[in-house]
């Protein structure tokens, strides 16, 4: 009996427009009448998706910032804060990687450069509260992920140049087209949702999960009822246990339905 279900946001449960399905809500009732956990996992800050499920954001769990940061019961769980001195040295390299920008997420805001239009537009997609400032190095904060923003391909340009060199450190995973996220070494999603399993009792049978990317691997692999989209590339296919139709197919919700709410 499924009693726990995570999913993924971006590629997974939102659709093309970067909207949750429509019957979203009416399928959370019925998980609620089950009382079935349900829970969001993504790269997002906390402050971005508790606006993304308003109103009912106080009623579910997030696994927030590939899993640095963790909310449970409408509390904060778990924040995985990085060695200040290394953080530094990832912001005194910026200038080693053309064409990148710098997010540090922190405990009481996010901060990053003053921005170009088109690095504007895209970190506004996932950052509604921040600082700009000069130098990033005099940010007084717990910082517990560095996000960069490489619009020339994160997988291709910027990974290749910090995983040889900092992966001693850090976890460095590829989130998007655009993206590379660094966390403490051993934070990922899946870490995340193996403490939210032991918090709540609810072991590997009793789960089931949804991702699409690299991020989303550790955590495909806590559950028995793991789905890896259709519409994600061929080389995460082998993470899942199961495929779930398109996210412009509705597949997280098609699924929920068949094997929970049949």
């Amino acid at each position: 009996m499924i009693k726990l279900i995570v999913t993924d946001m971006d590629g997974t449960l939102l659709n093309q427009e970067g909207k949750l399905p429509k019957d979203f809500f009416s399928t959370l009732d019925k998980l609620k009448a089950k009382n079935i956990k349900f829970v969001v996992a993504s790269g997002r800050p906390y402050v971005t998706l508790h606006n993304n499920f308003d109103p009912i954001s106080d009623e579910l769990d997030f696994i927030c910032d590939n899993g640095a940061f963790i909310v449970e019961n409408g509390q904060v769980a778990s924040i995985a804060i990085m060695d200040k001195t290394k953080v530094n040295e990832i912001i005194k390299f910026y200038d080693n990687i053309p064409d990148i920008e710098i997010v540090l997420c922190g405990i009481k805001n996010a901060y990053h450069h003053s921005l170009s239009t088109d690095f504007a537009k895209e970190i506004d997609k996932y950052y509604l509260k921040y600082e700009t400032i000069d130098d990033l190095t005099t940010v007084d904060d717990d910082i517990f992920k560095v996000s960069i923003c490489n619009l020339n391909g994160s997988a291709t340009n910027c990974y290749k140049v910090l995983e040889p060199i900092f992966n001693e450190y850090f976890n460095i995973v590829v989130s998007g087209a655009t993206w590379v996220d660094l966390m403490r070494k051993g934070i990922n999603k899946g870490s995340a949702l193996e403490k939210i399993q032991k918090d709540e009792g609810i072991s590997y049978e009793e789960t089931m999960v949804f991702g699409d990317f690299y991020n989303d691997v550790e955590m495909l692999g806590k559950a028995h009822y793991s789905f890896v989209m259709e519409n994600a590339n061929d080389d995460m296919k082998q993470y899942g246990n199961f495929i779930a139709k398109r996210n412009t197919e509705n597949g997280v919700i098609k699924a929920i339905e068949k094997y929970v709410l049949k």
